[in-house]
């Protein structure tokens, strides 16, 4: 249990410090609380990326991620933009915006992140937590032979030379 906390804690301060970063770069300012939906949308990766792991279809979960990714955002948006009058983030001039707090562009860009949040968190298992790096994202008959996580052939038998 322990060690489980550990790595969700590790996961959401990742994905928290690097969204902010994100969001910096992007537009040269950030909030706290983007932040916590960072941390939050990381873990949600971190969840479903077992998924994945075990052989979950890597569409399906991506699509699951920018969806949920988004109706994080949709609450965070109508508690602190719309309630609270914080103004963090304005979609407004977005089409198909709903109440200027979501919108399609920035649900595709969550499914970009989110593909990019699951090479992320394999390498954080692989790196701090000594777990099998498993970057197998489409199943192939390639992926199926070759290992990515010691880099190796894994039967020589099977090269076609």
């Amino acid at each position: 249990m322990k060690k489980v906390s550990l790595e969700l804690y590790a996961v959401f301060c990742i994905g928290a410090l690097s969204y902010g970063l994100i969001e910096v770069i992007e537009r040269g300012y950030s909030h706290i609380t983007m932040g916590v939906l960072g941390g939050l949308s990381m873990v949600s990766i971190h969840l479903l990326n077992d998924d994945r792991r075990h052989g979950g279809s890597v569409i399906r979960l991506l699509l699951i991620s920018s969806f949920f990714i988004t109706a994080l955002e949709l609450l965070a948006g109508e508690i602190l933009n719309v309630y609270l009058e914080m103004d963090i983030w304005c979609y407004s001039g977005q089409a198909l915006n709903f109440d200027g707090v979501i919108c399609p562009y920035y649900t595709g860009y969550w499914l970009l992140l989110s593909l990019l949040g699951m090479i992320v968190d394999d390498l954080v298992r692989w790196r701090l937590f000594h777990q099998k790096l498993y970057l197998h994202f489409f199943r192939s008959r390639f992926f199926s032979k070759y290992s990515l996580g010691n880099f190796k052939v894994k039967r020589s038998s099977d090269l076609d030379v």
